[in-house]
């Protein structure tokens, strides 16, 4: 009967074993699912961390890319305005350039008129007469009663030498009224 007691003891052992083994395993697996769970738990937060660190970095590129396209928009502008203020200096030489053209044929004018006048005005020897006298009327005084009298000893007053001399006034009013007018 000892035996069949003990027999039955161990029955009971055994399955009480059985029922411990399969509350292990059922903890052991149920372990084995929150471990699980908490490292997703933390790969998910670790995911997430990296995602909102990515949306970080994505809005200071766009901040930086605004300032650098404004920053470019500027600069094309300071481009267009310095093209134009170029374009503007271009013209503004090539009219000076013009100007100094027609000045210098002016002043070669001048010039070839000044030499008609001076061999006009000279002598018959070759020299010319001294005059300094102004071309406006209300300055000439006679010519023999001046301080250039001395300069005029060879000028012999007749009819003829008055007729030269009226001949080089009226010479001297015209080149007077040209270096007056305004050329174009």
């Amino acid at each position: 009967m000892e035996i069949q007691r003990l027999h039955e003891c161990v029955a009971e052992m055994k399955a009480e074993m059985m029922d411990k083994e399969t509350t292990l395993e059922s903890i052991s697996e149920e372990n084995e699912i929150l471990k699980n769970m908490e490292f997703n738990k933390v790969l998910s937060e670790s995911v997430a961390a990296e995602i909102e660190a990515a949306k970080a970095v994505e809005r200071v590129a766009a901040v930086k890319l605004g300032i650098a396209m404004e920053e470019a928009d500027r600069s094309n502008q300071k481009a267009a305005r310095i093209a134009e203020q170029l374009e503007e200096a271009q013209a503004l030489k090539s009219e000076m350039e013009a100007e100094l053209r027609r000045l210098k044929v002016q002043c070669d004018q001048w010039r070839k008129a000044a030499e008609t006048a001076a061999s006009l005005l000279s002598t018959g020897k070759g020299k010319l007469t001294e005059r300094s006298l102004s071309l406006d009327n209300k300055y000439n005084i006679p010519l023999m009663n001046n301080k250039y009298e001395p300069c005029c000893d060879d000028i012999i007053i007749d009819d003829d030498d008055d007729f030269q001399r009226k001949k080089y006034g009226n010479m001297l009013k015209k080149i007077g009224i040209l270096w007056k007018k305004p050329h174009k």
